[in-house]
């Protein structure tokens, strides 16, 4: 191990601070996190390793866009990694991460900014580790630079009914041994739902204690699936619900995904409605549609519409959500990356998870499909799949939108039209 002194220049797409420092004669780059541009640092640092990783040991000088984090937390818990940051700066470490991720060609695009709503209590969706060892119960998001559970006395991101809920669980499951992961959402009446899937022993008087609080209303419900059965316990009414882009209730899929917030997600889903509408088209197709986000948006401006989800819980529920508002469209129960959209498909919107939609784009790439806006959660998924679409489309627009704040995760959008006819 060294020890350097050195600056930090820039902000890597994996959330920690860069600086660069001569090693035996050789200018490297050195990783080291919770660090801000310009802050001067003192670090022991590992050279083995390409890009070299270490850790502060002391602040030297702190840089301009530096900030106090808001969470006494902040220190020991993973899941804000840039809370020290000022607002300015991760917005600009959002957008050129965004910006580095895309194909060459497409890299001095503009990229349209869209910062978050609300940079504290904005979280109405929360999945928390749970770990029973020994007598005790520890609640909470990974702890920095780990896998282990590390309790908190506030979490400063989480919707206000969350945060008392996320309150309660170390003493809903006492005495049980193993581990579980716990999804937090908003229920009937934005009272929060519990799902939570546990490898390991869960104490019988924690059902007790959830039907306890499903009676006293701090629980709507709750779900626990132990080990790899294939049904639940379930108290109460655990469906989760968030309010749609749209205004109206939205159905969502128990322990499914959905965004983290409601009004950054609501941005997000009127972005990509008003993309779709500048160019208008009589069918299109929607892949990795979950519980209908988008398509409760998309369905009632394209006469055909097609969702495509592979979960049949996801399924059910935007099904339900399309009803429920009077919208005609087909949802499909189907794996994105095999489906086979027709001839006919004009327009092609997908939002895959962070893995991305390899395979879903090298089949575009020798599609008719006309246009195609590409909603992602991870610039680098994103640019791996663009590449494979360069030649064969031109981007239209480029969105970043900051719906996680504090943190270096960024969501984008991707509008493309296609430039040359299909050699199929």
């Amino acid at each position: 191990m060294l020890r350097v002194d050195a600056t930090i220049a820039s902000l890597a797409p994996g959330g920690d601070g860069v600086a660069h420092v001569e090693i035996d004669g050789e200018r490297r780059a050195i990783f080291l996190s919770r660090t801000a541009p310009g802050d001067v640092v003192r670090a022991e640092i590992d050279p083995s390793h390409r890009p070299a990783r270490g850790r502060v040991i002391a602040l030297v000088a702190p840089g301009k866009e530096r900030v106090d984090p808001p969470c006494e937390s902040f220190a020991l818990c993973g899941g804000c990694d840039w809370m020290h940051l000022s607002a300015g700066a991760q917005g600009e470490g959002h957008v050129e991460h965004l910006r580095a991720a895309l194909p060459a060609p497409w890299r001095d695009l503009p990229i349209a900014f869209h910062p978050a709503p609300a940079a504290l209590a904005y979280r109405t969706r929360v999945r928390l580790h749970v770990r029973c060892e020994r007598g005790r119960v520890a609640v909470g998001m990974y702890r920095a630079r780990s896998h282990e559970p590390v309790a908190v006395d506030a979490c400063v991101v989480l919707d206000p009914a969350l945060e008392s809920a996320r309150r309660g669980l170390a003493a809903l499951f006492a005495g049980s041994r193993g581990r579980g992961e716990a999804l937090l959402a908003l229920g009937v009446d934005r009272v929060p739902v519990l799902d939570v899937r546990w490898t390991g022993e869960v104490e019988r008087s924690c059902f007790g204690r959830l039907e306890q609080a499903v009676a006293r209303g701090e629980l709507a419900g709750a779900r626990v699936t132990i080990g790899d059965a294939s049904v639940p316990a379930t108290i109460g009414d655990a469906t989760p619900w968030m309010t749609g882009a749209d205004g109206a209730p939205l159905r969502l899929a128990p322990g499914g995904f959905a965004q983290a917030g409601e009004r950054g997600n609501a941005l997000l889903a009127q972005h990509v409605a008003r993309v779709v509408a500048e160019r208008p088209v009589e069918r299109g197709v929607e892949l990795y549609a979950g519980s209908g986000n988008l398509t409760v948006l998309l369905a009632g401006a394209v006469r055909e519409w097609v969702a495509v989800e592979s979960d049949r819980g996801a399924c059910d529920a935007a099904r339900w959500n399309l009803a429920a508002r009077k919208i005609e469209a087909r949802v499909v129960e189907a794996d994105a990356e095999s489906y086979a959209f027709s001839p006919a498909t004009k327009l092609v919107v997908l939002d895959p998870p962070r893995t991305g939609a390899r395979a879903v784009a090298a089949r575009l790439a020798g599609s008719r499909v006309r246009h195609v806006v590409y909603v992602s959660c991870d610039p680098a998924t994103l640019g791996r799949d663009l590449q494979l679409l360069v030649g064969a489309y031109r981007p239209r627009s480029v969105a970043a939108f900051e719906l996680f704040p504090q943190t270096s995760h960024v969501e984008a959008v991707v509008a493309l039209e296609r430039v040359a006819p299909s050699a199929a």
